[in-house]
């Protein structure tokens, strides 16, 4: 069986750092506009950002997908898959330790690499006579780029599974299920 994790922030919520729906007004702060516009309180924004997620520690779900060596493709910027083990990872919004943060308004970083990644994993799964999964972790499916790799995954035979709530405990959970 072949999968592949794409997470976002309910991945990391165990860990101590609020989504954006929990953090009134910060996402529209983080855009190209607003930046030019008001570049005082878009510092205050990203400060406030990067203070919420720089010394927090991966989760039990982060580091049983790196246990088990699971590709990912995640939508955060707080380096928990990286600190918790992952070497695959593709960060489509950049990472905060490189201060590369992608602002709406701005070409998400990697986002062929995370196309490429599902369809060679499908490719491989269909020659190899596997299944292919793509693993959805606490991503609330709000950006259109999220709802588009869906969409490529199933394109390419791909099944989407989702894991909203209690990432730590499901994710376990979904593993010692399939046992891998």
């Amino acid at each position: 069986m072949k999968i592949i994790a794409f997470t976002g922030a309910g991945i990391s919520k165990s860990a101590g750092i609020p989504t954006f729906e929990e953090i009134p007004g910060i996402k529209e702060k983080l855009s190209v506009e607003f930046k030019e516009q008001n570049p005082n309180e878009f510092k205050e924004a990203i400060n406030l950002l990067v203070n919420n997620v720089k010394n927090k520690k991966p989760t039990k779900a982060h580091k049983i997908l790196a246990e088990l060596e699971i590709p990912i493709i995640t939508m955060n910027v707080d380096n928990l898959h990286s600190k918790a083990g992952s070497k695959n990872v593709i960060e489509l919004h950049g990472n905060y330790l490189k201060d590369n943060i992608v602002l709406y308004g701005q070409e998400m970083h990697n986002s062929s690499k995370a196309i490429e990644l599902i369809q060679d994993t499908a490719k491989s799964a269909k020659e190899n006579n596997e299944k292919a999964i793509l693993l959805v972790i606490g991503t609330s499916m709000q950006t259109t780029f999220a709802n588009i790799l869906i969409l490529i995954a199933r394109a390419n035979g791909m099944k989407d599974l989702y894991i909203d709530n209690n990432a730590d405990e499901e994710i376990e959970k979904f593993f010692n299920l399939i046992k891998m």
